[in-house]
C-alpha cells in the first residue's frame, strides 16, 4: 500500500487501508472496523463518506487502529485538523505544516511541486505547450490564453514549470512537457487546489456570458438525492473523468485547451427521517 505521505485526504487513506484488509479477509467490513475503533458503523460510514467530521476524541483510537507510527500519526492528525478548519488563515498555516512534514518524509513529492496550482494559467500554459509547435514566442503564447496574460507572466510560468520538472527546454529554447502532469485527484487538494478550483469556477461564469454557445457546453441538473444516491453520482462523475481522460489520450490533433469542471454540491439542508415520514401522511 502507498505511503500515507502520498495522501492529501485522510478519508481516502482510511478507505485504502480497509480495502487492503478486505483483500486479506473478505469478511472484513466497515462494521468490523467501527467496532474495533469503538463507534457505531453508521457514524463511521458517515465519516468515511465525508458527511461527518472526525471528532478529536476518536483520533487516538483511529490512529491506533491504523497502526500509525509517530510521524505518520502526526501527518494524519494534521490532515484531520485541516478538514475541520474554516478560517482561510488557519487553513493556510495548517497547509504549510502539512507541506513541511510531507516534504521531510517523502522526498519524491517536493513542496514546490504544488506551486503549479497557485496561478490558474500555469496549468493552462502547460497544456498549451503540448499543442504549440514553436514555444519560443512568449508573447504569442500569452495572447493565445483566454484571458490573455503578459509575456512576463508566461516567462515566469515556464521557469516554474521547468524547475518543478513538468517541462523541459531543448537546445533551441523550445519548451515541451517533460513528464506526466499531476492531477488534482492524485495529489494535494488543499489551499493551492482550492484556489485553482475557485479561479476556474469564476472563469466558467465568464465563459457562460462571453463564449459562443457552439464553443461551449453548459448544463445543470437539480435533483433530490439520498446519501447513498449521492455516492452513486460521485462514482458516475469519477467514471466520466476517466472516460474524458481516455478521449484526450486518443486525440491526435488537439487545437485548443479546454477546462471541464465537475460540480455537485447541496442546495438544501438534510431533512430528518421523521420529517419525511410526517410529510408523507
Amino acid at each position: 500500500m502507498a505511503s500515507i505521505f502520498l495522501y492529501s485526504d485522510y478519508r481516502e487513506y482510511i478507505k485504502d487501508v480497509l480495502e487492503e484488509k478486505r483483500k486479506k479477509n473478505p469478511a472484513f467490513s466497515y462494521r468490523c472496523a467501527a467496532s474495533r475503533i469503538g463507534m457505531s458503523s453508521g457514524s463511521f460510514t458517515r465519516i468515511i463518506n465525508g458527511t461527518r467530521r472526525l471528532g478529536s476524541h476518536l483520533l487516538p483510537k483511529l490512529v491506533d487502529f491504523l497502526k500509525l507510527k509517530r510521524r505518520e500519526a502526526e501527518y494524519f492528525s494534521l490532515l484531520v485538523k485541516f478538514d475541520t478548519l474554516t478560517d482561510d488563515g488557519e487553513r493556510y498555516n495548517c497547509f504549510k505544516e502539512i507541506s513541511k512534514l510531507r516534504s521531510e518524509c517523502n522526498s519524491i513529492i517536493p513542496e514546490q511541486g504544488y506551486k503549479i496550482f497557485e496561478e490558474w494559467y500555469y496549468i493552462v500554459l502547460h497544456e498549451l505547450l503540448r499543442i504549440i509547435p514553436d514555444t519560443r514566442d512568449y508573447q504569442k503564447l500569452g495572447s493565445l490564453i483566454l484571458p490573455a496574460i503578459s509575456e512576463t507572466k508566461v516567462r515566469k510560468a515556464i521557469q516554474l514549470l521547468e524547475s518543478c520538472g513538468y517541462i523541459k527546454i531543448d537546445e533551441q529554447g523550445r519548451a515541451k512537457p517533460g513528464k506526466t502532469f499531476l492531477t488534482t485527484g492524485d495529489t494535494w487538494n488543499g489551499m493551492a487546489i482550492h484556489a485553482f478550483q475557485a479561479a476556474m469556477s469564476e472563469m466558467a461564469v465568464k465563459a457562460l456570458n462571453n463564449t459562443p454557445k457552439e464553443e461551449r457546453d453548459f448544463s445543470t441538473l437539480t435533483v433530490p438525492l439520498s446519501e447513498n444516491a449521492f455516492e452513486k453520482v460521485r462514482e458516475v462523475l469519477r467514471k466520466a473523468r476517466q472516460e474524458i481522460a481516455a478521449i484526450e489520450k486518443e486525440c491526435e490533433s488537439p487545437d485548443r485547451v479546454y477546462q471541464i469542471n465537475f460540480q455537485c454540491f447541496p442546495l438544501s439542508k438534510p431533512i430528518e427521517k421523521e420529517d419525511r415520514n410526517n410529510g408523507a401522511e
